[in-house]
């Protein structure tokens, strides 16, 4: 009788590398890029509120961090949860394949693998964006930043950080530890011109760079009708969520490479709280200082610089015209602190800017290109993909195959990011109403991958839900056991609650707008890579039958360390 076929080896080939402080950096650096970076200003400035009318004097952004914050760490639970009961590369798909349902698994992760993927090549491009961001208050120069520049230079450091990726993840532990620690030294520099900022630095700074006064940015505002229809609080709080949780993205990123983490079993639940409860303190707390300084100053009515520049910068077309014809550019949390510098005297700290949104940038590529890799690693290592992609070289214990596949899905991100094909500035433009163009653009990539972000993790909250249900005995044999069965049912079910609420944001943040608007085609997309999902995994279901695999035993069981 012919023996069944299992997984694809008895051992994974992957080695537990991965210490305590890399394994918090991988999380820390998935979720701080560059959009919590604008975050305050970019959701204050739609939704208006007078500033005499915030609770307790946080802005609606402020409490939408602490708020989400708050909710996030249920998600959070619920991945340590899994996490330390199933320590395995491949994260969410392990944990939705074994417990709710292989092919749920399996079309879940394709969403989250091309979520991520797809992320690792828009932020390569955007590398060069954040330094486009902040050159005009550096005083540097942006000629050189052409679409064809950012695809040819996002689609250079994709390939570096891929390269280096193939030497294992002790030598992408080293490069992540260097480009985070510098920007977080700047980032410490900030919160030092914030903690020390007056009204007279901040308004000095202000004329200082931009040639006029914080009242004047009121005014302006006001005149252009800021004030005309104000928003309720509680509900800009829940427009500012949609925005907040994105910034929140990346809280499960150690997950994905448990299998390369020392004693995940014990270690992991740690790591990633330790990680999460960091960022989130990070965002409120700067964000709560930007606001403070912004606030003092231009102050008129119930309004000032705070309220006004959000809304000159992302509330209105009249207002960005205004900043473009006074070359001011958008809000965005580091103006704030070079405005402070430039006040105090400190202009040698504003070229330190644009290194640290560069930075804070780059430093996410690290984290993308192991967690996206080892999904596809985990799925050939069960023999849903080709066994190719689960091969691990001998010398550096990596997958080289599935990191080489995932470079070459990451180019669709810098394709889209760069706007090579929707710029009137390219040499490749194909013009407004061009279908290519209206699926690889910037703004289709980030809504499609928060889409496939929130239907990846309401699948894993789901999974935390019924976790000790059906799979009892994965659960009895864990180390965390985080209060009992009714205590993890209870975490599993806030957690799913949560986010469904996020996911109805999502219906409403990123509507059809067919045919005009390019949101549609993050629906079109993610609908295409689930119907193509679904048909690349009964084609090896199928195939694998055919020469005597057991899927049944796979998907019950945890894959062999």
């Amino acid at each position: 009788m012919t023996e069944k076929k299992v997984f694809v080896r008895k051992a994974t080939g992957l080695v537990r590398e991965i210490g305590f402080i890399t394994a918090v950096l991988i999380v820390v650096c998935n979720m701080v890029g560059l959009g919590w970076q604008k975050r305050l200003f970019q959701f204050t400035g739609p939704r208006i509120v007078p500033e005499n009318e915030y609770v307790m004097g946080l802005p609606p952004v402020v409490m939408s961090f602490i708020l989400v914050g708050i909710v996030v760490l249920f998600t959070v639970w619920v991945l340590a949860i899994l996490g330390a009961s199933m320590p395995r590369s491949g994260g969410g798909y392990v944990y939705i394949s074994r417990i709710l349902h292989p092919a749920i698994g399996y079309v879940a992760s394709w969403l989250e693998y091309f979520s991520i993927a797809v992320s690792y090549g828009l932020i390569g491009t955007a590398v060069f964006e954040g330094i486009m961001i902040y050159a005009w208050m550096a005083g540097w120069g942006v000629n050189w930043a052409t679409p064809e520049f950012l695809l040819l230079g996002g689609m250079a450091i994709v390939a570096l950080f891929a390269i280096i990726a193939c030497f294992g993840v002790r030598m992408t532990g080293l490069l992540l530890h260097v480009i985070f620690w510098v920007p977080a030294i700047i980032t410490i520099v900030l919160y030092g011109l914030l903690l020390t900022a007056t009204p007279d630095s901040l308004n000095a700074g202000i004329q200082n760079i931009t040639g006029v006064t914080s009242s004047t940015f009121t005014d302006t505002a006001l005149s252009l009708g800021m004030a005309t229809a104000p928003a309720d609080y509680w509900s800009a709080v829940a427009y500012a969520s949609l925005g907040t949780f994105w910034a929140y993205i990346g809280f499960g990123a150690a997950t994905f490479v448990a299998g390369e983490i020392k004693e995940a079993a014990k270690d992991l639940p740690k790591q990633l709280f330790t990680a999460n409860v960091f960022v989130i303190l990070l965002y409120i707390t700067i964000s709560f200082l930007v606001a403070r300084a912004a606030m003092m100053v231009g102050q008129v009515g119930n309004y000032s610089f705070f309220s006004s520049y959000s809304w000159l910068s992302y509330g209105s077309s009249e207002g960005q015209a205004y900043l473009s014809s006074i070359s001011v550019g958008k809000a965005w949390m580091p103006n704030i602190a070079g405005f402070i510098a430039s006040g105090m005297g400190q202009t040698w700290i504003l070229a330190l800017i644009p290194i640290f949104a560069a930075l804070w940038v780059a430093n996410d590529i690290p984290p993308f290109i192991l967690t996206s890799s080892r999904i596809i690693f985990a799925m050939a290592f069960d023999r849903v993909l080709p066994e190719k992609l689960a091969e691990v070289n001998e010398r550096w214990h990596t997958p080289i195959y599935a990191v080489i596949v995932t470079m070459l899905v990451a180019f669709i991100g810098n394709f889209a990011e760069s706007n090579i094909f929707a710029s009137s500035a390219s040499s490749l433009y194909l013009g407004s109403g061009n279908v290519v163009a209206k699926f690889l653009n910037d703004s289709g990539g980030v809504a499609a991958t928060d889409i496939w972000d929130a239907l990846f993790f309401f699948l894993c909250a789901v999974a935390g839900m019924i976790f000790v249900f059906r799979r009892k005995d994965i659960y009895e044999r864990s180390s965390f056991k985080a209060g009992g069965p009714m205590v993890v049912t209870l975490i599993g079910t806030i957690a799913t609650v949560a986010n469904i609420w996020f996911l109805w944001q999502i219906v409403q943040g990123w509507p059809w707008d067919f045919p005009d608007g390019g949101a549609w085609t993050a629906w079109v997309a993610t609908l295409i890579i689930i119907i193509l999902s679904l048909l690349v995994y009964y084609y090896y279901r199928t195939k694998g039958k055919r020469v005597g695999v057991d899927y049944s035993t796979i998907y019950a069981e945890i894959p062999p360390e």
